[in-house]
């Protein structure tokens, strides 16, 4: 089944009586816990054990009120009771919302007072499905609210402000407006093609141009607000005794990682999270990489080798390490080849106990990103290296300037621009309006099912099962 904005609430999709109920804060000793309760008869319900002044359902729409929870004759808690009216709710239902104090017990009972009148408990992320499926937000905006839920920084958090206050929905209802109009346009010369000509053809592909900027740009935004949702995974690789552990350990500003003079302290990786301007990274520190073949290594040191060489295969960058202090030696080149299989850092540590390390022989390790001269000990160089990785993840693109956006939308949106591409060069090498009309129509169904326009009731499922029960 799939739903589109003719058919929400206005057709049957909440049943009378149907209510959920869930606790929306975290179980467990805390100042409040908040019992939300939503769908028709919701007030009703609350007043069947709420005792105040007045009854709930007598009291202003959103504005608290005073008094107890009461299981017959018994309180069960003193709390503050909170009615919303029909369109004016989170899910755009009849709602009504009990704060009791934090706390299992308590929330708990409330929760089993209205199901044993009727309300059954909510389904993983249930309240925002019906905010969604009322029309109140759009699926976009429904996906924000998750990652305002998951965010891990300032960045991250207003990326996601940014989706769930409408940003991309408005550039996204832009984008299909003016597909709409084009189309419209294309599709009433089809039938007609002898009148198309040179001039309509190249001044439809300047409206696909315009249309397809504007999508690329949108498209970078999501980008970017999807890197700060996913973070980034950062393998720490090197030889052993090039002070790997010591840089994590700058990096972190923590003493996260045992350091000691003795090669090969570190046996397994070690994962730490970092925040830096607004971007997680996770950093992973490995053990030293060298040829366990021919080093005649034990068993042990032969598995940490393997599962350095796994942690790079499975991570987003590789900073390698190298000794500035000392020369190259064989086992620099092993490490350097495990790393070349992700795009690459190279950390020029121990730069302070001298130079015996030359740009000319770091070049002979390979290409990198980026070049960065470090001092693990006294922090020097820490901060450019931190930078360099944040510029390996988002280029010269703000964190701020994001719009959250998850995986299944990036991929629909970059399938969009290709579609508005080939339109264009379809118009530019007069290959036919059908073809670009039906290119068109393709694009324009992508963004429309970024909105939830005949969303599958299998894709909201899938979107809205990811949420807490309560969200």
């Amino acid at each position: 089944m799939a739903w589109n904005s003719a058919s929400r609430a206005e057709s049957g999709v909440f049943p009378p009586g149907d209510m959920i109920t869930a606790v929306a804060t975290a179980w467990g000793e805390a100042a409040i816990a908040v019992v939300r309760l939503t769908g028709g008869g919701s007030v009703a319900l609350a007043d069947a054990f709420f005792r105040g002044a007045r009854p709930l359902s007598l009291e202003p729409a959103r504005r608290m009120a005073l008094g107890y929870i009461m299981d017959g004759g018994a309180v069960v808690d003193q709390v503050l009771a909170v009615r919303f009216e029909y369109g004016a709710s989170y899910t755009g239902e009849e709602s009504a919302e009990i704060q009791c104090h934090g706390g299992v017990y308590a929330a708990r009972r409330c929760l089993e007072l209205f199901r044993s009148r009727g309300a059954r408990l909510a389904l993983p992320g249930e309240f925002t499905k019906r905010a969604f499926l009322s029309g109140r937000i759009d699926l976009a905006q429904a996906e924000a609210v998750l990652g305002v839920v998951r965010a891990r920084s300032d960045a991250e958090l207003a990326s996601s402000g940014r989706s769930l206050q409408g940003e991309l929905s408005s550039g996204l209802k832009g984008l299909s407006e003016s597909l709409t109009a084009l189309r419209a346009e294309i599709e009433a010369r089809i039938d007609f093609p002898e009148d198309v000509g040179d001039a309509e053809y190249a001044s439809y592909a300047r409206v696909v141009s315009v249309i397809s900027e504007k999508t690329a740009s949108l498209l970078g935004r999501c980008r970017v607000g999807l890197t700060l949702a996913n973070g980034t995974r950062v393998a720490i690789a090197g030889r052993p005794n090039v002070g790997k552990s010591s840089l994590l350990n700058a990096m972190l500003e923590s003493d996260r990682a045992i350091v000691t003079d003795i090669p090969g302290t570190t046996r397994d990786t070690l994962d730490a999270a970092l925040i830096h301007r607004g971007m997680s990274m996770t950093l992973v520190d490995t053990a030293g990489m060298r040829d366990v073949a021919s080093a005649g290594a034990g068993m042990i040191e032969s598995m940490g080798v393997e599962r350095s060489r796994a942690a790079i295969e499975g991570a987003d960058f590789c900073v390698l390490v190298v000794d500035a202090s000392s020369p190259l030696e064989h086992e620099d080149f092993e490490a350097a080849r495990a790393a070349s299989a992700r795009p690459t850092v190279l950390a020029m540590n121990k730069r302070d106990l001298g130079i015996a390390l030359s740009d000319a022989d770091a070049k002979k390790l390979g290409y990198f990103m980026a070049v960065v001269e470090t001092s693990a000990p006294s922090g020097r160089g820490v901060n450019g290296l931190k930078d360099a990785l944040f510029e390996a993840a988002l280029g010269s693109a703000s964190p701020y300037d994001g719009m959250m956006a998850t995986e299944r939308m990036v991929s629909a949106l970059e399938s969009a621009a290709n579609c508005m591409e080939e339109a264009a060069r379809a118009l530019d090498e007069y290959r036919g309006a059908d073809i670009a009309g039906s290119l068109l129509s393709e694009a324009a169904e992508l963004i429309a099912s970024l909105l939830g326009e005949d969303a599958s009731e299998e894709l909201l499922d899938a979107i809205f099962g990811t949420f807490c029960i309560g969200k």
